[in-house]
């Protein structure tokens, strides 16, 4: 059953049960007061019948101007009785005589001055009864006011229909209401449906409901079901640019590993079909054989270890002197002959993995000894919470237009592809800097040459 038929009937139920419970107490209340109100009302009538006779001193004289036929009509009337039963007046008609009021009540009333009661006329219908005494010039008589009991009953069964329509159109206008307000309450749900119906369809996920100006819950889904598409597609975006760059990964690997197997294949096809050859031409071409698979495997190592600095947070963390790493590279720079300077600006701590770092500033100096041109600077300082560690060369610098792609993987811009490097180095250093919180930008370094900066939060 659908959401706002639900709503329509709940609403309909509830105000079925509150308009029966109202209605319920509302006749049984009248139910209650009713035969006390007519008691009443004759009552006073009576007594304004007694004040007119008081006033006239005699009784009215001729028919009443208005009859009542107690066959057909519920109107109160009035009798006149003295005290042998004779009726002297009367407003009200059976069969063309007045009704016979008992002659005990008659009786009491001149005793006792008043009296209440009942009593059936020749059909079997109940009449409520209030007479008082009144002391006429030629004695006591009693004075009848009178009702049949019908009225009452009939009031009742009028109040009961009153009751029953005012529900029925209550109830009807509530349940409409309750649609009508189902339906604009449940509107942003539908809209929601069917933009999920159509980003299923066509995997569009820059849809987006419409905002809602209410906070209340339409509008909090409304909220979270964008905010929820807003990460999808977020996650969609990082998920095709992790594709795409696996595939051109894959593509490079495999066009870097092309050229060694190529190499190895072909000398090893050579020493097949030429058994004979003479030993230094077999030595020459089982070193180039050994060469390429050392290349090989100095790539498969250097694979692994980016694939492992991408993927995986740092080790072993903890607070690192950048400038004492900085003394250390550059002491095992210069063992292997290299010019290299080191100018530190305060102990620029960092939180982190130490060997990572280590490995960083390696690349970087190793980069720049050779693809750019010695002496090395190296710089180290820190400022507004943060760490800079700049290295810069004196070589040819990088061009602009190699410096979107200097930190792919195997990318080697055109002065550095006769070296022996594979265009993974400068991509790992720049995987252990984000690792870290961090970035790695390159520019040129004053008076010509590269200079490559790493920026790390401070510890």
């Amino acid at each position: 059953m659908p959401i706002r038929l639900r709503l329509a009937l709940y609403g309909a139920v509830v105000t079925a049960l509150a308009m029966g419970g109202f209605g319920a107490l509302l006749l049984a209340g009248a139910r209650a007061s009713a035969p006390e109100e007519q008691a009443t009302a004759l009552a006073g009538l009576a007594e304004r019948v007694v004040a007119g006779l008081e006033q006239e001193r005699d009784l009215p004289a001729g028919p009443p101007v208005v009859a009542v036929d107690l066959e057909r009509d519920t109107d109160p009337f009035v009798e006149v009785v003295s005290a042998d039963g004779t009726v002297l007046y009367a407003t009200g008609f059976y069969r063309g005589d007045p009704p016979e009021v008992p002659a005990v009540m008659i009786d009491e009333t001149l005793t006792q001055g008043s009296a209440a009661g009942t009593f059936r006329l020749p059909n079997g219908e109940e009449v409520r009864v209030h007479a008082v005494a009144w002391s006429s010039p030629t004695g006591p008589l009693a004075i009848v006011a009178a009702q049949p009991v019908r009225s009452v009953t009939e009031e009742l069964a009028g109040l009961q229909a009153v009751i029953w329509v005012s529900a029925t159109i209550t109830l009807l206008a509530a349940t409409a209401v309750s649609w009508l307000v189902a339906g604009r309450a449940l509107r942003p749900l539908g809209r929601l449906a069917a933009t999920t119906d159509e980003i299923g369809q066509t995997g569009d996920l820059s849809r987006r409901l419409p905002p809602v100006r209410s906070r209340d819950e339409v509008g909090r889904l409304t909220d979270s079901f964008n905010a929820m598409l807003d990460h999808l597609q977020a996650s969609r975006r990082e998920l095709t640019d992790a594709l795409e760059a696996q595939r051109r990964f894959l593509a490079d690997a495999s066009h870097e590993l092309r050229s060694p197997l190529t190499t190895i294949r072909a000398n090893a096809g050579f020493l097949l079909e030429h058994p004979d050859v003479d030993e230094a031409e077999r030595r020459e071409t089982v070193g180039d054989i050994a060469a390429e698979a050392d290349r090989m495997a100095d790539l498969t190592d250097r694979l692994l270890a980016l694939a492992r600095a991408e993927s995986t947070p740092p080790a072993d963390e903890r607070p690192v002197s950048m400038s004492v790493l900085a003394e250390t590279v550059a002491a095992r720079a210069s063992r292997i002959g290299a010019d290299i300077t080191v100018v530190v600006d305060g102990p620029a701590v960092v939180h982190g993995d130490e060997a990572a770092l280590e490995r960083l500033l390696w690349i970087l100096v190793d980069n720049a000894r050779k693809h750019g041109a010695e002496p090395i600077d190296v710089t180290v300082g820190g400022d507004d919470g943060s760490v800079t560690v700049a290295v810069a060369d004196r070589g040819p610098g990088v061009a602009e237009a190699d410096r979107p792609r200097i930190f792919d993987r195997f990318y080697r811009a055109d002065p550095a592809r006769g070296g022996d490097g594979v265009g993974l180095g400068l991509a790992m250093a720049k995987a252990i800097a984000e690792a870290h919180g961090g970035r790695i930008d390159v520019g040129d370094r004053d008076g010509g040459g590269a200079c490559f900066v790493v920026r790390l939060p401070g510890s």
